[in-house]
């Protein structure tokens, strides 16, 4: 599968230590509404190439470098903040590998490391929810 290539604007909101999301998922939408957008049924075929048109691919290769860009900025702040030269990223999210390098260029660019967990140590937190309230009821029950 092709990777996103175009790197479309996309709401981007900091300040402080704080992201704004908002308006990130609308602005997608809106460009599935634009004549240039292309589903996935109406993607060219291999070998074929449209000049000029939006892929879901861009649109989520769009997503995830705004919301990366906005979360590596106020890491850096935060890093500059407490004097920290080093970076820990962990959960999910952390176990991006895209995220991973963005962080890694802004830690080293600040003569520091990044850190980050693999899935191995990364829970879900809804699965030991689930668990525990199945427990839960089936004790209930007895």
């Amino acid at each position: 599968m092709d990777r996103g290539k175009r790197l479309l604007p996309l709401p981007y909101g900091t300040k402080g230590m704080d992201v704004s999301l908002a308006g990130l998922l609308s602005a997608v939408e809106t460009y599935t509404q634009d004549k240039r957008y292309r589903s996935w049924a109406q993607l060219p075929d291999a070998g074929k190439t449209e000049t000029d048109i939006i892929t879901p691919q861009d649109l989520c290769f769009s997503l995830q470098e705004t919301t990366f860009a906005m979360l590596v900025e106020i890491t850096e702040r935060a890093m500059a903040h407490v004097g920290a030269k080093d970076v820990l990223i962990v959960g999910g999210v952390g176990c991006n590998l895209r995220l991973q390098e963005m962080m890694g260029i802004m830690a080293s660019e600040r003569n520091g490391r990044v850190f980050a967990t693999d899935e191995r140590y990364v829970v879900c937190l809804s699965a030991i929810v689930r668990a525990q309230l199945s427990a839960s009821a089936s004790t209930m029950v007895s």
